[in-house]
């Protein structure tokens, strides 16, 4: 047990995401047959309203958060490395701590339950639904806090992926010969990183509604219930792409090895790909058509709704010409990507409706919406998922899920998902509102809403099925060898389960089939063993699962308004990055650059510059938030006092030199670490820490005098954003400081450090000083 729970290795953090997941999708599960039953007859009494509030908010948040992504994840633990031909992914323990937060996150949200306070607000938490006003419980605490925490956990990934896929690639493994699963997981931490800020926004600035007396999302005090809803899908639609391109990685990787014949159009599949990453990003308002933007944003994001059709049309087309011609074997995991591509056509056909905006006023809210989400996320992703775990179960496992049973699974989960969300079209298009608890016989729904249960009781009996699969093939199921289905990628060139290093011998990769004869290239051949002895890999470690737990102990102190478990939280969360931090380790695979011992690169960036280069485009997006909703907010204060009539500008100023001489003195510190000199690296490096104190020190001081002129966090508008932004740059600021300082005690104690570590820190330190630019000159400058 001790050894899970300290786990570095990505296989098994991979396998722990699995079990973890479906769990969760079995607890999701329920939650959906709850809701059918209720619905399955007119004025239903299964359930009462507010438990059917519960269940549909609680059904959403499990199944988006809690369920997909993380079986998503799952794959990309397990597969990921070793489709590129690495030993591990680039931070080990920072992804077990990914891991371990995930869980707490997700035991956090459903632990409401035991208190009954279930999230009840929809999963799209609309303001003002979710306001102190109309919410006066715990339950939008739990959601706000533990989604959180999930997104701590999903941005921990997004960094490790990156640097992962970008830096430790095989041998000769160039980015067009990347496997489709891996080029669009890729592509889908990159969606993470730069969407998950946006919504951290959006819940910090309901966490302050809800704790400080803020008025972000409340008209009374200047508020714009509006402003929830933009920020929500500027994440929530790029979310939707986070939860499909995985699935359309892996029917990538399904259909040419059960059709026997290269993936048509390569290249295009996965530019492609990348396109809709950042397409994505120009669609979010069609979900926002019913609230009145205007003809001009209408008419815009209608086009960019319609044109964003265009490259997931391209991938279809290259997944039939796939199978064209093909010599396709029918199993079980060929079936679920088929089917995966006709009924995510159909979601894809019945989302180009709701590109114009006169139809979408029809369908908005009703069922019609509820059949399009499921067809593209359960008709999609679900089958996309499954279609994985048909391929790779042997991978993973070493034995071969039974194909009679899986073909069970696979058509009664067919037919229900087609029974229970087609009805739907019908359902919403003849009137009937998402939603709603109950509903009358005259809405003339009755008997398709009874079709509609049937299904959904057909998809239950079929993940019966599943699992009865998993169980019989963990007892009696037969061995799979090291490549059941002739793959034609690296994983498939080892044995199943795979060893802990993964490879014996890094191999070097010639083709982007390099198991299958090409027109220029031999087959690979597998690599000759090394012996175990010789290869390093990351040893375990308790404290990703300390520092984890850290986070939930914080949230629930804030839930219940308990200062002292918050400062406890933190402490343990503290306590636990430090220890992690400078905790030896058997193999550190940042260091390691070696083709043969340890871990090969393909580029020759450091896998910690490479990821703080991630994490700062993550701020910047975080940043862009704050100080959007701070330009929005301007000048709508309904009370005093104003900016003009309390900002000190002279002071503000000097702080503000005194800070950007600050990266002054860290370019002076990495240069004196460069050369070797010990003394003046700690020279500067305190200087630097010290002038970081100094502009803390005026901030506070700035507080304290407009808290005494009358402007605290809920006096109005501009108190609100003008404490949210300066005091999260505060709190940048102020873990640079503790960072420098760490780095000076142990300079102290003659622990030189790496010139890359200070280089980190000075980007880092220097994009905290730039940030203060944008906002000084915008806030003090700009009135």
């Amino acid at each position: 047990m001790t050894h899970w729970l300290t786990t570095t290795d990505h296989k098994r953090i991979g396998l722990l995401y699995f079990w973890t997941a479906f769990a969760f999708f079995l607890v999701g599960g329920l939650e959906a047959l709850l809701i059918r039953a209720q619905l399955a007859r007119p004025n239903g009494t299964v359930v009462d309203a507010d438990t059917f509030s519960a269940l549909f908010t609680m059904h959403g948040t499990t199944m988006v958060f809690l369920a997909l992504m993380p079986l998503s994840a799952a794959f990309f633990n397990y597969i990921v490395p070793l489709q590129i031909g690495a030993r591990d992914v680039a931070f080990p323990r920072l992804n077990a701590f990914s891991y371990w937060a995930f869980l707490g996150g997700g035991l956090f949200i459903n632990a409401s339950f035991l208190f009954g306070a279930a999230p009840d607000a929809g999963w799209f938490g609309y303001a003002n639904l979710t306001s102190k006003q109309y919410s006066p419980g715990l339950a939008i605490d739990f959601w706000v806090l533990g989604l959180q925490i999930l997104g701590i956990a999903s941005l921990a990934a997004g960094f490790n992926f990156v640097a992962t896929i970008l830096n430790m690639r095989a041998p000769g493994m160039k980015m067009m010969r990347l496997p489709v699963f891996s080029w669009m997981t890729l592509v889908t931490q990159f969606l993470v990183i730069t969407a998950f800020p946006v919504i951290t926004v959006g819940l910090v600035l309901l966490m302050f509604d809800r704790f400080f007396g803020t008025s972000f999302y409340i008209p009374a005090g200047g508020g714009d219930p509006v402003l929830w809803q933009h920020l929500f899908w500027l994440f929530g639609h790029p979310e939707v792409y986070i939860l499909i391109l995985p699935a359309m990685g892996i029917v990538s990787e399904v259909l040419p090895t059960f059709a026997r014949k290269p993936l048509f159009g390569y290249t295009v599949v996965v530019y492609s790909g990348v396109l809709i990453g950042f397409m994505g990003w120009g669609v979010w308002s069609h979900h926002m058509f019913a609230v009145g933007l205007g003809p001009m944003a209408d008419s815009f994001f209608a086009a960019t709704t319609m044109l964003i059709a265009i490259p997931t049309g391209v991938k279809i087309f290259n997944w039939l010409g796939t199978l064209w011609g093909g010599q396709i074997r029918f199993t079980t995991a060929l079936l679920f990507a088929v089917a995966f591509v006709s009924m995510f056509t159909i979601g894809g056909l019945s989302g180009v409706t709701h590109a114009s905006p006169p139809a979408d006023l029809q369908q908005t809210d009703t069922y019609y919406v509820v059949a399009h989400i499921h067809y593209v996320l359960f008709g999609g992703t679900i089958l996309g998922l499954f279609a994985g775990i048909y391929y790779w179960w042997p991978k993973m496992t070493g034995r071969l899920l039974s194909e009679t049973l899986g073909k069970w699974h696979f058509w009664l989960t067919f037919i229900g998902m087609n029974v229970a969300f087609f009805p739907m079209h019908l359902i919403g298009l003849l009137g009937m509102p998402r939603r709603i608890y109950t509903y009358g016989p005259e809405l003339g729904v009755s008997h398709m809403n009874l079709v509609s249960t049937v299904g959904a009781l057909v998809i239950a009996v079929a993940t019966l099925v599943f699992l009865y699969n998993v169980w019989r093939t963990a007892r009696w199921g037969a061995r799979a060898g090291n490549d059941p289905w002739n793959g034609a990628t690296l994983e498939w060139s080892m044995s199943s389960p795979p060893p802990a290093y993964n490879f014996s011998v890094i191999p070097t990769v010639l083709s982007r089939l390099p198991r299958w004869r090409t027109e220029h290239h031999e087959p690979m051949r597998d690599p000759p063993e090394v012996p175990p002895a010789a290869v390093h890999v990351p040893s375990g470690s308790w404290w990703p699962l300390v520092t984890a737990l850290g986070l939930p102990i914080m949230a629930t102190g804030a839930v219940a308004h308990t200062l002292g478990v918050v400062l406890l939280g933190a402490a343990v969360l503290i306590v636990g990055i430090y220890r992690w931090a400078y905790e030896p380790s058997r193999c550190d695979m940042s260091h390691a650059h070696t083709p043969h011992s340890s871990t090969h690169y393909s580029i020759g960036v450091d896998n910690r510059k490479l990821a703080v280069w991630a994490f700062i485009g993550s701020e910047c997006l975080l940043f862009g938030s704050l100080i959007s909703t701070y330009l929005i907010y301007k000048g709508k204060s309904l009370t005093g006092p104003y900016p003009h009539d309390i900002l000190n500008i002279p002071f503000t100023s000097a702080s503000t030199f005194d800070l950007l001489a600050s990266s002054l003195m860290m370019v002076l510190a990495l240069a004196a670490v460069q050369r070797g000199d010990m003394r003046w690296a700690r020279i500067w490096t305190f200087a630097t820490a010290l002038l970081g104190l100094l502009f803390l020190a005026g901030q506070y001081y700035e507080f304290s005098t407009f808290v005494h002129e009358g402007l605290k966090i809920d006096t109005n508008l501009f108190g609100a954003t003008f404490y949210v932004l300066t005091g999260t740059h505060g709190a940048h600021v102020t873990v640079g400081v503790l960072w420098l300082l760490t780095h000076w005690v142990r300079m102290l104690r003659g622990h030189m450090p790496d010139a890359i570590t200070i280089e980190i820190t000075g980007l880092y330190w220097h994009f905290v000083d730039v940030v203060w630019i944008v906002i000084f000159t915008l806030v003090y400058l700009i009135q």
